[in-house]
């Protein structure tokens, strides 16, 4: 499965590095947690990082990373762009669960804000969440994402609304959190596994760690990020702000297409 991943990333490595513009609350309401319990200086593993963009944000606040990502071209991108950056631990290109990053380090904080989606058994996700735990330093913190299972219904409802008619579309999806002809039928996905919000806690606790914050990242937006942007200037930072401080409210949780996770490593 990992191969069809790695091949869908290489494939929308341009869409992938602007994909954060187009869905624009889950770098803020990260950051927001972030900045809650981490000081610049400490030393963070981002598992999957993607084309690095988060990466390059927390570099530049005095953060040291290690980056890994599963994609050759994402890591090609990666390298291009942070270089020559000072913070800069290493970059590899590996499978998160095989990765040689985990052992660079006891690390103060890990970066999961991607993999847990593309992990379709319980058994791996734990495996993920618990690779963090055994390399975490006491104390310190895991942010991990998880996307929903209600915003994957409103995402395929918008792209792909014929999943409805197969056996194998909305209902497997709703009942498994995975499908193979409605969400996962569209071009933007690969292999997803979307959860409910009730999942991850106990997947948290499982792996040893300590829940801290459940957040949904976009509230009340969920999936439909196009009302953000069609909002005038001038309002864009008060719906900002609004969806940051009201992020943990049960409500927008169950709103959100992106859950965050923070959890934390017992003393």
């Amino acid at each position: 499965m990992h191969e069809d991943v790695r091949k869908y990333y290489n494939n929308h490595v341009k869409e992938e590095d602007n994909r954060l513009s187009d869905h624009p609350f889950e770098v803020p309401v990260l950051l927001h947690f972030i900045e809650r319990y981490l000081v610049p200086g400490r030393y963070l593993f981002d598992v999957a990082c993607g084309t690095g963009r988060i990466a390059q944000l927390l570099l530049n606040q005095g953060y040291y990373l290690g980056l890994n990502d599963l994609s050759d071209k994402n890591i090609d991108l990666v390298n291009q762009r942070l270089e020559n950056h000072r913070g800069l631990l290493f970059t590899e290109r590996a499978d998160a669960l095989k990765s040689k990053g985990w052992s660079k380090k006891m690390w103060d904080g890990i970066l999961i804000l991607g993999p847990l989606y593309h992990m379709l058994s319980k058994r791996n996700r734990l495996r993920l969440l618990s690779l963090a735990y055994e390399h975490l330093k006491p104390g310190g913190y895991v942010f991990s994402s998880f996307m929903t299972r209600a915003g994957a219904l409103v995402y395929g409802i918008k792209n792909n609304p014929r999943g409805i008619l197969y056996p194998d579309g909305v209902e497997k999806l709703w009942n498994t959190g995975s499908d193979k002809s409605f969400v996962e039928a569209t071009k933007w996905f690969t292999h997803a596994y979307f959860a409910h919000p009730e999942e991850v806690t106990p997947l948290v606790k499982q792996a040893g760690l300590k829940p801290l914050h459940l957040a949904g990242a976009e509230g009340v937006f969920g999936e439909r990020f196009e009302l953000y942007h069609q909002l005038d200037e001038e309002l864009k930072e008060p719906w900002m702000d609004f969806i940051i401080r009201n992020c943990e409210d049960p409500h927008m949780v169950q709103q959100s297409k992106h859950l965050l996770s923070v959890a934390q490593k017992p003393l």
